[in-house]
């Protein structure tokens, strides 16, 4: 289908492997996705989206998993 990629295969299997080796760390993304909607913010466009996904960042970290690759996000939506 459209939504197969080698990267949602990837990155599928280490979420369902519970595998969250950082390669790029949640709090690194968080502070991206902060500058990026500061960014908007100063141009006066909305990213609804962005801000969902930085919110899903800041609950990863808040629950300890900042060192965590950003596959860790399924952590943010199921913490078991």
């Amino acid at each position: 289908g459209f939504a197969d990629s080698r990267v949602l295969e990837v990155h599928g299997q280490r979420m369902i492997d519970d595998l969250f080796t950082p390669g790029a760390r949640a709090t690194v993304q968080r502070k991206d996705m902060d500058q990026a909607l500061e960014l908007a913010a100063e141009l006066g466009i909305a990213l609804p989206a962005t801000a969902l996904s930085r919110d899903l960042y800041v609950r990863l970290i808040a629950n300890g998993g900042g060192d965590l690759d950003h596959a860790g996000l399924i952590k943010a939506i199921d913490p078991e």
